[in-house]
């Protein structure tokens, strides 16, 4: 299995320590290639809305943004970790997940992705981790993971060796859970939320299209990407 890794901090700190658990708890034998922001895409999402109309290939930012995609596209799961930062992710995870827009099921989503699980890796000194968690979330969700697990826990401390040895063990039996979940998964397809959320930017993608020629224009380069995939016909990108 091809892991695929996005640390939303450069810090080594709990997260990061949940994270090597996490790894670890999936045993050996997987590939894994790693990414730190804001080391690896430190720019901002300056909205120039080129990767709508042509790509990400387009960004002005692809020097960065386009090998993560890649690798996120090649792998077989997907790793997200960030602490919770007053309630959220880190600036620099939200900035990574801006750049991928164009990637909604809203626009032009990419087949494998229908076909892929994630795991999301977040800790607190308190409270905010479901939000935190739900920023990660709502990308997965409209890039279309067939799957997305939450390992979360409140450590109530900054460094991993200062966590008492009770919660750490709480922290170690999530990851092997959810690690088990994983790697008995023989044959990944969408959850009835994703299928739904398919289909009804199928619908609009039509309804869209039907607007835009009535005005006089063109189709949409959405239009056009899910015309092209033959989703617009029938076609999943998943096997039933």
């Amino acid at each position: 299995m091809h892991i695929t890794v996005i640390n939303g901090t450069e810090q080594r700190g709990c997260t990061f320590a949940m994270k090597d658990e996490f790894l670890a708890a999936m045993g050996a034998g997987h590939s894994v290639t790693e990414y730190f922001l804001p080391r690896d895409c430190p720019a901002f999402c300056t909205g120039c809305k080129a990767c709508f109309f042509k790509g990400i290939s387009v960004c002005p930012h692809r020097t960065h943004t386009v090998p993560i995609w890649e690798s996120i596209l090649a792998a077989d799961l997907l790793v997200f970790t960030s602490p919770t930062y007053v309630f959220h992710v880190t600036a620099q995870m939200k900035a990574l997940l801006d750049h991928f827009g164009t990637k909604w099921m809203a626009h032009s989503p990419e087949g494998p992705m229908f076909r892929k699980q994630a795991v999301i890796i977040t800790n607190a000194i308190g409270q905010g981790m479901g939000k935190t968690a739900k920023d990660i979330k709502d990308s997965l969700d409209f890039w279309g993971v067939a799957r997305t697990h939450v390992i979360q826990q409140a450590l109530f401390s900054a460094k991993w060796e200062d966590v008492p040895e009770k919660r750490r063990a709480t922290v170690t039996a999530q990851c092997g859970k959810i690690a088990k979940k994983v790697l008995s998964a023989k044959r990944v397809t969408p959850r009835l939320k994703i299928k739904a959320l398919f289909t009804v930017m199928k619908l609009s993608q039509g309804m869209i299209d039907k607007g835009e020629r009535k005005a006089g224009r063109v189709h949409t380069a959405d239009y056009l990407h899910w015309q092209s995939t033959g989703w617009l016909k029938g076609k999943k990108p998943w096997k039933e």
